[in-house]
């Protein structure tokens, strides 16, 4: 099973189609899941979303992405 992680930073109407697409028992549960949602904005629409179908988010600081790995061990996991 793939795990896919979704990078936005709006309303999130594109994401939740995704995130339904691929829930469990969805057409699409078979190819992957959505495990995790990142956004660089705390308030953005799509982490309520994400919080609703009970998917982690990480929201990103700026500051850190740039620097070193950025959030690669936060992505690995």
């Amino acid at each position: 099973m793939k795990k896919v992680a979704i990078f936005a930073s709006g309303t999130g109407s594109n994401a939740q189609k995704m995130m339904e697409f691929f829930k469990p028992g969805s057409p699409g549960s078979a190819r992957a899941m959505v495990s995790l949602v990142v956004s660089n904005k705390s308030n953005a629409g799509v982490l309520e979303i994400a919080r609703l179908h009970q998917i982690p988010v990480l929201v990103l600081d700026k500051e850190k992405f740039f620097r070193g790995n950025g959030y690669a061990e936060e992505l690995k996991e």
